[in-house]
């Protein structure tokens, strides 16, 4: 099935007030070296690579609150499958991501970026499209004159959409040749650029951002009583689910606390008792953006003490297809329920004139 919507996200528990919403900051990046996947030696040595996290600052409230649903979440049947209060949903959807490859973020906190613009890409159906060091060296002159994240470092998925949405998107193609702010090509490693494009010149290469419309389904600074991420989690699935950011706790366990595995050891993150007790005992969350292709009622990981987790989402990360089930990894409904904060659906719309 070809992928028509996306939803993105990133943390709230079913039962933590929207009142502190706005308290959440992205105070910088968490930088983690992980083992790759495809399991191969230097000299007996296991490949590493490096990435980075968003380092996540919660108010107190917030964290207590989060403690609270996560004993909840554990006293209910964790093994049994989200059941849909819609009766027409199938028990299990994968949509396409078309042409678009596993993409790479590299050595920095910029996982909104990449996840924004791989979701865009497989609506346009035009491969590996959108430049993210484009519309990241855009950022770095909007966030110098007092504006938003340059992305650099973090932001969210809806500032990201805005600043597309607002300045356009440049193709590859012209990153190769003409450049932004001095680069013609995303630096994966090393120090993120200091340099910047100036919206001016970003419009001579730019082209309008057409035919994508974006609507919150949790939305960070939303104080509405969307904040029941059981319902959260049937609008995803009632969108064909995709695209979330969710907080990664445990880094000490299985693969950035994914302690699941479904395809691939270490591919899953499930709530177990050993995270839950962590969160409520010394909760230093980490962000991340990832896009949501599918779920599957049926689908099961097993955790690292052989416990069963039934109901699966399936996520698109921007790792590169070294790391976890060739790039993808999966999610319980119960660990997506607990700390999702920010889910967005993208979807294509019809644009008056256009072929």
């Amino acid at each position: 099935m070809k992928l028509k919507t996306i939803v993105l996200s990133m943390l709230l528990g079913s039962n933590i007030a929207a009142a502190h919403a706005d308290a959440i900051r992205i105070k910088g990046t968490i930088t983690q070296k992980v083992p790759v996947s495809t399991a191969t030696k230097t000299f007996g040595i296991p490949k590493e690579r490096t990435i980075k996290l968003l380092k996540v600052e919660l108010p107190p409230s917030f964290k207590n609150k989060l403690a609270q649903s996560a004993q909840k979440t554990l006293q209910s049947n964790a093994s049994t499958a989200f059941l849909s209060k819609n009766s027409n949903l199938p028990s299990a959807t994968q949509l396409d991501m078309g042409e678009v490859p596993v993409l790479d973020q590299g050595e920095h906190g910029t996982c909104v970026t990449f996840a924004v613009t791989a979701a865009m890409d497989a609506i346009l159906g035009k491969g590996d499209y959108i430049s993210q060091a484009c519309s990241l060296q855009l950022g770095n002159y909007l966030e110098t004159n007092g504006y938003e994240p340059s992305g650099w470092e973090g932001s969210w998925g809806s500032i990201v959409h805005s600043q597309m949405s607002k300045f356009g998107i440049v193709n590859k193609d012209h990153e190769a040749s003409i450049g932004c702010g001095g680069i013609t090509g995303y630096p994966a490693h090393g120090t993120a650029p200091l340099s910047s494009i100036t919206p001016d010149a970003y419009h001579e290469i730019s082209e309008p951002l057409e035919g994508i419309a974006w609507s919150p389904i949790l939305d960070l600074n939303d104080a509405s009583e969307r904040y029941d991420t059981n319902q959260t989690l049937d609008l995803v699935k009632k969108s064909l689910a995709q695209g979330d950011g969710v907080l990664l706790v445990d880094f000490d366990l299985g693969f950035m606390g994914a302690v699941g595995s479904k395809n691939q050891k270490f591919d899953s993150w499930v709530l177990t008792p050993e995270i839950a007790r962590d969160v409520y005992m010394n909760f230093n969350p980490g962000g991340h953006e990832m896009i949501i292709t599918g779920y599957d009622d049926k689908a099961v990981a097993v955790d690292d003490k052989g416990r069963k987790h039934k109901g699966l989402l399936t996520l698109r990360n921007s790792w590169s297809d070294e790391v976890g089930d060739k790039g993808n990894f999966y999610m319980s409904y119960d660990y997506f329920k607990l700390l999702v904060i920010e889910a967005a659906r993208i979807r294509q719309v019809y644009v008056p004139g256009a072929e």
